[in-house]
């Protein structure tokens, strides 16, 4: 639902009205958050504060231009959550790599620790084009940008990080 956000929005705003979309979103938000048992992480705040409340406010002021600033604010608390991990013995990106690595290198902590901070400004980044497409632009290109570009963009990041830690892992063998 989060990704198909933008288009959710763009095809069912006359329909339902940005009110009941605003609920809808904080519903499943707040589900979401409650079911998978996220509610006991610190970081999950972030969110429920930044999204939650904008869903309440938009709500409330039944407002379609509110409804638009919701992936600015799903960037920031994304971008939250990398850089609180910066806070921690254990970087966000580390995180998810022991999900799939036994045992991490060193160099390898260093590496992911410097991602979570470059993941923290590229969410940073792509959250300000969305507040600029937010405010500045039509529905129309709102949508493009949020429910397709941004993904195109944050894919590309992955893709390169990806190229680049294959050479660097390559590296760091031959040695």
């Amino acid at each position: 639902m989060t990704v198909a956000y933008p288009f959710i929005v763009y095809f069912s705003l006359d329909k339902f009205g940005p009110s009941l979309l605003s609920l809808a979103l904080f519903i499943i938000l707040l589900a979401r958050v409650i079911l998978r048992g996220e509610f006991q992480r610190p970081e999950q705040y972030a969110q429920l504060i930044l999204v939650g409340g904008l869903c309440v406010i938009a709500a409330w002021f039944n407002s379609e231009e509110l409804l638009r600033y919701y992936p600015v604010m799903m960037n920031l608390a994304f971008a939250g959550f990398f850089a609180l991990s910066l806070t921690t013995e254990t970087s966000l990106v580390e995180r998810f790599a022991q999900m799939f690595m036994k045992e991490i290198p060193d160099e390898g902590r260093q590496y992911m620790r410097n991602l979570s901070m470059v993941w923290a400004v590229i969410l940073i980044v792509n959250a300000a084009i969305a507040f600029y497409t937010a405010c500045c632009l039509s529905l129309q290109a709102w949508t493009f940008y949020n429910g397709f570009l941004a993904y195109i963009f944050l894919g590309g990041f992955m893709a390169l990080e990806y190229g680049y830690r294959q050479i660097h892992i390559k590296r760091h063998e031959e040695k």
